[in-house]
């Protein structure tokens, strides 16, 4: 196996799998299924949380697509900032925050079904990309690994 890995990770194979699940999930739902919709309580409510959830996701996704070059370009392992609450802030991004909050605002029931195809995918790519962080940067990266989540925000206690 190459285990070469560029700044990109793994996330052009997670892009390509998600993207064609969605347009698959898509189609499905405008040919055999327009009809069925969700509301959370009310459609006020619906857009309301899908907007918190997709703007609670954009700088998860912008900040750490923006500064993950400096650190693949000087070889550090990226642990601060977003970083120090999330491993794979672009993935969790979409997995957990901007996806859920597009299908809260389409309200297609079918899509539920696309943040959990996106997490099962990202479950079994992100193997590869993690691999390679542990060969690169070692005991750094299983301590990194066992104090913060790959996609859930970690909530940590404020120390006194």
């Amino acid at each position: 196996m190459n285990n070469k890995i560029t700044r990109w990770g793994v996330g052009p194979k997670f892009l390509f799998f998600s993207v064609a699940y969605s347009l698959f999930v898509a189609i499905m739902h405008y040919i055999f299924l327009p009809e069925l919709k969700f509301i959370v309580f009310n459609r006020l409510i619906n857009t309301i949380l899908g907007i918190i959830l997709i703007f609670a996701g954009l700088p998860l996704f912008l900040i750490p697509a923006f500064i993950i070059d400096k650190y693949f370009e000087k070889g550090e392992l990226a642990t601060k900032g977003v970083y120090s609450i999330m491993r794979h802030p672009i993935y969790g991004s979409w997995i957990v925050f901007i996806i859920p909050g597009i299908v809260i605002l389409h309200g297609s029931v079918i899509s539920i079904s696309v943040p959990l195809f996106m997490y099962f995918v990202f479950k079994l790519v992100i193997k590869r990309e993690e691999e390679y962080l542990l060969k690169k940067f070692g005991n750094d990266f299983l301590k990194y690994k066992k104090s913060v989540n790959a996609i859930f925000p970690t909530i940590k206690p404020k120390k006194n």
